[in-house]
């Protein structure tokens, strides 16, 4: 397992018109659909906010911009949950469409989407236990992802064991589109795990609790790994 230094890294942008420095976001709970993300370069602030709701229909995943002082912005994205059918999925505003018609297969845990410019993106590693990152065809070198997910994971070098949070992290270029990036990845995400739990118990393992959530549809929290006794969380 790469150091947080080794993945940044990785990141740095070949290209000297793209080089700058890697910005870090740190995600509060292991639940990416429940969660607050940190901007851990600019003193821990908040700069988002995802968290579960209920429209008297459908459980949703809300995506929010953090104003300035700390409060809630605008819904920039949302998730609609669904049992049987695709979820529906909107950004910016834009009518809902099925997940499927939003993103093109790049291939094997590979999705491809498109900025408002037409600019094309690839989200690579989105499931068997690869590490996703994202790259961008006008990138001067394709191969360098200009963002990548870490999850968390349980750091055994110190006494007692701590549980390192999940890190989003986002390079310059990236971050001309990181509404997007944060949107995409959030989708792709939830449709990664929903895959790794059994049909039988899909929603109940998923869903945080939301309000209008029947107790039969399961109110069960993500948790983070490894979090018990002697065991401690370092940001």
């Amino acid at each position: 397992t790469l150091t947080e230094e080794e993945q940044i890294a990785t990141l740095v942008p070949s290209h000297p018109s793209q080089r700058g420095s890697v910005t870090t976001w740190t995600l509060s709970n292991d639940n990416p659909h429940n969660t607050k993300i940190l901007d851990t370069t600019d003193h821990n602030k908040t700069i988002y906010l995802v968290k579960p709701d209920f429209n008297g229909k459908y459980t949703m995943t809300n995506m929010y911009r953090m104003k300035d002082d700390g409060t809630e912005g605008d819904i920039f994205g949302f998730i609609e949950w669904h049992e049987l059918l695709p979820d529906q999925i909107s950004f910016n505003g834009a009518k809902k469409v099925r997940k499927g018609s939003y993103f093109s297969n790049g291939g094997s845990f590979a999705h491809s989407f498109k900025d408002e410019q037409g600019r094309k993106y690839t989200w690579k590693g989105i499931g068997g236990g690869l590490t996703p990152s994202l790259h961008c065809d006008d990138n001067f070198n394709r191969k360098v992802p200009i963002a990548q997910f870490t999850r968390s994971r349980l750091d055994h070098s110190v006494d007692p064991p701590a549980v390192i949070p999940a890190h989003i992290f986002v390079t310059p270029r990236a971050m001309e589109v990181k509404d997007l990036l944060l949107f995409t990845f959030l989708v792709l995400e939830k449709g990664r795990r929903s895959k790794e739990t059994s049909e039988g118990n899909r929603m109940s393992s998923w869903r945080a609790e939301a309000p209008g959530v029947l107790p039969n549809e399961g109110t069960a929290r993500a948790s983070n790994p490894g979090v018990g006794p002697g065991v401690k969380r370092v940001e």
